[in-house]
């Protein structure tokens, strides 16, 4: 006879939680955020409108780079040049 573990019963509120408190990025501790090292780079979350990922799915083809390149040159073009936000009206 084989002696079987009842499941553990859990709310979709605890299971939802569970599952964003798991990303790699979603909770900090004393020390900071957990972090998901990948090399000397950093693993992150990130949602964007899928309009816009289109187009940067489209650059990064035409340069020949990663989606994550792009992103990558994207900030990295920012925080050197600065932001500029434009109102829209």
């Amino acid at each position: 006879m084989t002696i079987i573990k009842k499941p553990i019963k859990t709310t979709p509120e605890a299971a939802a939680e569970a599952f964003i408190s798991g990303a790699p990025d979603a909770a900090t501790t004393s020390d900071g955020p957990r972090r998901v090292r990948k090399g000397k780079k950093v693993q992150i979350t990130l949602t964007i409108a899928e309009p816009l990922l289109d187009r940067v799915d489209e650059l990064a083809g035409e340069i020949g780079q990663s989606r994550a390149g792009v992103i990558n040159l994207a900030v990295i073009q920012m925080l050197q040049s600065g932001l500029r936000i434009e109102k829209n009206e």
